[in-house]
């Protein structure tokens, strides 16, 4: 009787080992690892900017903001930008595609690593206060286009803003932060 139990034993790890070798030639035979991923920064996204995501009804008095700058060839001399021969068309483009990478993972360390690879602004990681705290100054000693756009968007959102030294994408910083 023990024969007997060992051989089945036998056919039964055979038969088990039979199925696993068999499934590792069949994953093997048939894995199509397919297109490699493009890098993030490849990529390309296809939305528009919305300017109605993220924008509140109606504007608060005061927002702490941080922002990336894009700029181009004769928008403002005190700006330069990192690519000097962009057109206001190519800068447009590019600020449209940071918003959206910034919209598919929008969290504060997202917006510093964009921040550090496009921001044209003399201080990559500086905070707005507007108003600003120091002065009283309502647009925290900004121009009206940014100040708006800042006191009108919501905290965590990101949104674009044309001014004379380029275009802005504006993140209003959540509280705390």
């Amino acid at each position: 009787m023990a024969k007997r139990k060992s051989s089945r034993n036998n056919i039964l790890g055979v038969v088990i080992a039979a199925a696993l070798i068999g499934s590792v030639i069949g994953a093997i035979i048939f894995y199509d690892p397919g297109e490699p991923l493009p890098r993030p920064e490849d990529v390309k996204f296809t939305e528009k900017y919305d300017d109605e995501w993220g924008k509140l009804k109606a504007p608060i008095s005061h927002v702490d903001v941080e922002h990336i700058l894009i700029s181009w060839n004769g928008a403002n001399p005190q700006v330069t930008p990192k690519d000097p021969e962009r057109t206001k068309e190519e800068a447009w483009e590019l600020i449209e595609q940071i918003w959206n990478r910034y919209k598919v993972n929008p969290t504060k360390e997202n917006f510093a690593d964009l921040q550090n690879s496009y921001n044209e602004d003399t201080e990559a990681h500086h905070t707005y206060s507007i108003p600003d705290p120091r002065t009283g100054d309502e647009n925290g000693g900004l121009v009206p286009e940014f100040a708006d756009c800042a006191k009108s968007t919501e905290e965590g959102f990101a949104r674009i803003v044309e001014s004379p030294y380029g275009y802005h994408l504006i993140r209003r910083k959540k509280q705390g932060e």
